[in-house]
């Protein structure tokens, strides 16, 4: 099976990199290494770096003083799959395919791992949870692709692998893509409790009866927590928001903690040297700010704004304003390590940028979409957002929370936008449409329940009197 793939590999180069030909594996070797560390659910404006009044990410903070720091990342859409995908790919969640948990990565979309071993790296993923199951064709281009199928996968699971694999890869003299991924954010909350926040807040008896089985499946909408397995909604208190919040935080302490001892081991063994290191996260989550605790079902800036900070070799720390894309990326990965871009990429090398006051990729377009059926297109100083019920229009610039919806008030820029979206759907509606996983399986069966329960809770929320 391997080998096959490997021959379907050619003719994808052949055919969607006309400005992109394969060369000899040896011809990468002085290119530097790369390595992306994605922290699951990580919110932008809960880092200390981006702001924060709590001191979450002492680590990467103190990573970020000697690299770029992007102010206004987007990612693609709120989930880890399709963000995922996104971020692999570079396109948008309509033109890769991969809408919801039933549709799968096709061969026709050429990933970045794809790209980087063509080019003569060899190529690592240490990620975890559901949505990276290799079911999804997420590791096509992975030499070594460890998946860690539990949604409370931690980088206490990736981070030790993913090291002992690029000293290998050192020790072989070999160019390596490296990406590191943890779910440490991700309820249910199983780090240890560390004080730090979690301090005096009586939680509830529903609260805390919360089964571990059931924390993938439930909906905190308001100040009430649906369960899946029925029995009605359990009230929250205001303690108990706070205790979520803490835990929350504490969570970003805990990743921000076994990150810095990763980078700590890569520079100790040489490994940093020479290297592009980027740390982001594939979403954020809401934590209440508009009504929804989680991320699958929030297109706010809540979950679509996430931290994004690349360290180039000998570049000056700086903070970039300018508004970015995950998409973006691949194509600037690929730019830093010197090969020629993908001609089928609809994101953008933010090298410029890094080099000084470049424009704003996409024309200063981001679209982003949920599982869900909500599409979003955030353009300079407004954002759009549609969903199957209403359409929303907000002022970032005098408006950066989102709180005041003005579709009514804004009728011509609202049309405008909304205008521009639609074509932009149409368009990547047209590129590569994702396929079906392979039938049969257990765990394909419950990501089609699951992907079903979802919409339903949607339906639900967006009910008259939900709050």
């Amino acid at each position: 099976m391997k080998a096959a793939v490997k021959l379907l590999v050619i003719p994808v180069c052949a055919a969607l990199l006309a400005a992109l030909p394969c060369r000899a594996a040896g011809a990468a070797a002085q290119a530097p290494n790369v390595i992306v560390i994605v922290v699951d659910c990580l919110r932008a404006d809960h880092l200390s770096l981006y702001g924060y009044g709590r001191k979450t990410s002492p680590n990467i903070d103190a990573f970020a003083s000697g690299a770029a720091v992007f102010r206004q990342a987007i990612a693609q859409a709120p989930t880890t799959l399709l963000s995922f995908a996104s971020i692999f790919t570079s396109l948008e969640v309509s033109a890769h395919g991969v809408t919801d948990q039933t549709r799968a990565l096709g061969d026709s979309a050429l990933t970045m791992a794809e790209i980087f071993r063509i080019y003569g790296y060899r190529t690592g993923a240490f990620v975890g949870g559901l949505n990276l199951n290799p079911l999804f064709g997420l590791d096509r281009g992975f030499d070594k692709y460890l998946y860690v199928g539990r949604t409370d996968a931690s980088f206490k699971d990736t981070l030790s692998p993913a090291l002992a694999w690029a000293e290998e890869r050192k020790a072989k003299g070999e160019k390596f893509l490296l990406v590191a991924h943890g779910n440490d954010l991700h309820t249910p909350y199983l780090f240890p409790a560390s004080g730090l926040y979690d301090k005096g807040f009586r939680v509830s008896e529903g609260l805390a009866k919360l089964l571990d089985s059931e924390a993938q499946l439930f909906l905190l909408h308001g100040r009430k927590l649906t369960l899946s397995s029925g029995g009605g909604d359990i009230a929250l208190t205001q303690d108990d928001a706070d205790h979520l919040l803490a835990r929350y935080d504490e969570g970003i302490n805990y990743a921000d903690a076994l990150i810095g001892d990763f980078l700590v081991k890569l520079r100790a063994g040489g490994l940093l040297d020479g290297a592009v290191v980027v740390i982001t996260a594939d979403h954020g989550e809401g934590l209440f700010d508009h009504d929804y605790f989680f991320h699958d079902f929030n297109v706010y800036d809540d979950t679509l704004r996430v931290p994004l900070v690349i360290k180039v070799p000998g570049a000056a720390h700086s903070k970039v304003s300018k508004q970015v894309r995950l998409i973006d990326l691949m194509p600037t990965l690929l730019d830093l390590a010197g090969i020629p871009p993908n001609a089928a990429a609809q994101g953008e090398s933010l090298k410029p940028l890094l080099n000084g006051d470049g424009p704003a990729p996409g024309g200063g377009r981001a679209f982003s979409e949920s599982s869900v059926g909500d599409k979003v297109l955030r353009s300079g100083r407004w954002k759009l957002i549609r969903t199957p019920l209403r359409t929303e229009l907000y002022d970032l610039k005098k408006d950066p929370g989102e709180k005041h919806d003005l579709y009514a008030a804004e009728k011509k820029t609202a049309a405008a936008l909304s205008e521009d979206l639609s074509a932009r759907l149409a368009a990547d509606a047209e590129l590569s449409p994702g396929v079906v996983p392979p039938a049969g399986g257990k765990f394909a069966e419950e990501m089609k329940r699951d992907a079903a329960w979802q919409k339903e809770l949607y339906k639900r929320m967006r009910e008259p009197g939900a709050h």
